[in-house]
């Protein structure tokens, strides 16, 4: 009797030691596929940015705020136009909020993403100066005296958005990356001109300067996000 009360007692033992091992199994299981919902990201590439994701539809949709950065100064560049050396001063400065839907058509990485951007901020700056003294007719002037250029290059402030890209917003791991290309279609730039000394007559261009540029709507973005998720 005792030896079958111990059989007893050693098969539910073994069958406590089993059940308990599968529910291990199914926790751990469980916990490496957990449905994460949020998500805050930085990306680099066409500027710096930092973002807000929400998962709508899991694997299909996500909604994402950001605000991205574009400073950039680049000075003493020389050129030569017209026989003439010049040294030219450029500067970026582009600022936006964005507010985008990613939608992944085959629940897999690859992703379509559209909406909207607004731009605190879209202008290029370049300033020409002369390098050395010119000479006009028979009066030499010094590179002082002889005038520079100011051109300003500004976008519109609202600007749809239309993209392609790899990688979800809310990814399924803690971690994640991802890679985004696409263009804002903005209006028109608006072309100031601003020129002084010999140069001043140049300020008669900018009606024509504006129809040059009357084709540059878009604005070319791409980057590349690292994510957390939870």
């Amino acid at each position: 009797m005792r030896k079958t009360k111990n059989k007893i007692v050693l098969a539910i033992f073994l069958c406590a030691l089993i059940c308990s091992n599968q529910y291990a199994q199914e926790e751990t299981a469980l916990d490496s596929v957990k449905i994460r919902k949020n998500a805050i990201g930085v990306s680099f590439g066409v500027g710096f940015g930092f973002d807000y994701s929400r998962t709508l539809k899991q694997n299909k949709l996500y909604a994402t705020a950001s605000f991205n950065s574009l400073p950039f100064t680049l000075n003493g560049i020389e050129q030569e136009i017209s026989g003439e050396d010049l040294l030219v001063d450029t500067s970026i400065d582009f600022q936006n909020i964005d507010l985008k839907l990613s939608y992944h058509p085959f629940s897999n990485a690859f992703k379509i993403v559209g909406g909207i951007g607004f731009f605190q901020s879209s202008n290029v700056n370049v300033f020409t100066t002369f390098k050395d003294n010119i000479v006009v007719g028979d009066v030499e002037f010094n590179a002082e005296d002889s005038g520079n250029l100011d051109m300003n290059f500004n976008w519109g402030s609202t600007s749809p958005y239309l993209g392609l890209g790899f990688g979800r917003a809310v990814s399924n791991k803690r971690f994640g990356f991802s890679f985004d290309f696409g263009t804002y279609f903005s209006s028109s730039p608006e072309i100031t001109l601003d020129a002084t000394g010999v140069i001043e007559q140049t300020e008669d261009q900018e009606t024509l300067l504006n129809e040059s540029f009357e084709s540059f709507k878009f604005l070319p973005y791409g980057s590349f996000r690292l994510s957390y998720s939870f």
